[in-house]
């Protein structure tokens, strides 16, 4: 067999792979939500393993079904402290009258539109054919309207989230019982000659995105806690507000970079429509900002170093034009895959691609 009948064979066996991972999407996404669950819970699977009880080691499954059985509880308690706070809200914002934030910030509209005619000679109260006011209005209910239906819809889907999260937990507990599964499922993909490499690169890439994803989660944590305790302290909100904003920007915090802003700003939307809020929406707003900034410059200096950087090894810079990069290509879901998906394919570049003088540079951490 010639070079290029082996290549043709290679491209046409890869077309069918992609094929298959596309037709049989929801399974696949079940594979690699497990993956990630069992590359999280791994450190524990290890640390129980080495335990003794009467002299004698923990079994594997033992060790794998209670490190499951803490992800379901972790999962099961904040479903069960945080849905119906989120519940609550979401429909308390189903109903508000949007024409009421605008009225809120009426005179610093009015103010801006004086501003920009007196200035600049542009006249910004109307833009295409609406109100200036109305512009805004539709803005705000179409950024927010999509989040709640969404959630709303998600939330009744029962049946198929039961269904899905029956499938992860089953594929879940032998990724953790045996760890090399998920990677002899790779290694079949590839030819003999290729084994060890691939295990080497799976291996270390197992290792970087569990660091990853581990100081990903602890880095949300603090954030729910801090900011929901600084929320609650500093202004007039109550406990419940204050927990479903930090709650909000804690999940966003996982987006690089543009998750913060965005849970900042949903933070904010969601004070100023709460009764507390009434008549001192400035002041919360004002509040709500600086507290947002001081924490995110706390997370960009202390936090987003380690996780971004120190755990994939990687120089900061480089994670930053990695994101940006993804992010113009795929938007936010690019942006959130970037770091994991980069660092598989440094490691594999490592080893298959050492040679070439990037690689070598890309990858001289790792």
């Amino acid at each position: 067999m010639n070079k290029l009948t082996r290549y043709i064979i290679a491209l046409v066996a890869t077309a069918a792979v992609l094929f298959i991972m596309w037709y049989f999407g929801s399974i696949v996404k079940y594979i690699l939500v497990a993956a990630v669950l069992s590359v999280m819970g791994r450190p524990l699977v290890s640390f129980l393993e080495k335990l003794t009880v009467r002299g004698r080691k923990l079994p594997k499954w033992v060790a794998a079904t209670i490190t499951l059985c803490a992800i379901l509880g972790i999962a099961v308690l904040l479903t069960v402290l945080f849905t119906p706070l989120i519940i609550s809200k979401l429909q308390a914002l189903a109903n508000y009258n949007f024409a009421d934030m605008v009225n809120i910030f009426s005179g610093y509209i009015s103010s801006f539109e004086n501003y920009m005619r007196d200035r600049f000679a542009v006249d910004v109260n109307v833009i295409g054919d609406q109100p200036l006011r109305d512009t805004i209005q539709g803005w705000i209910k179409d950024a927010i309207m999509p989040t709640v239906s969404g959630i709303g819809s998600l939330l009744g889907g029962v049946v198929d989230f039961a269904i899905g999260t029956f499938s992860v937990t089953f594929i879940t507990f032998f990724f953790l019982k045996e760890s090399t599964l998920f990677n002899n499922a790779v290694i079949i993909l590839f030819p003999n000659k290729y084994e060890n490499n691939v295990r080497r690169a799976l291996d270390s890439s197992i290792d970087l995105l569990s660091r990853y994803f581990i100081g990903l989660l602890v880095e949300s944590a603090i954030k729910l806690v801090t900011v929901g305790l600084a929320i609650y302290l500093v202004t007039d909100l109550t406990f419940s507000d204050a927990v479903i904003i930090a709650l909000i920007t804690a999940i966003l915090n996982v987006i690089p970079y543009i998750g913060p802003i965005i849970g900042a700003i949903i933070g904010i939307v969601i004070a100023i429509t709460t009764p507390e809020a009434a008549g001192a929406t400035a002041q919360v707003t004002v509040q709500l900002t600086i507290i947002f900034t001081i924490f995110q410059f706390i997370d960009n200096i202390i936090l987003q170093p380690y996780v971004y950087a120190s755990s994939v090894k990687a120089h900061p810079l480089e994670i930053f034009l990695v994101i940006l990069a993804a992010g113009s290509m795929a938007g936010i879901m690019g942006m959130l895959l970037a770091i994991p998906a980069y660092t598989v394919l440094r490691v594999f570049a490592k080893e298959f691609f050492y040679n070439l003088k990037v690689v070598q540079k890309l990858t001289e951490n790792i």
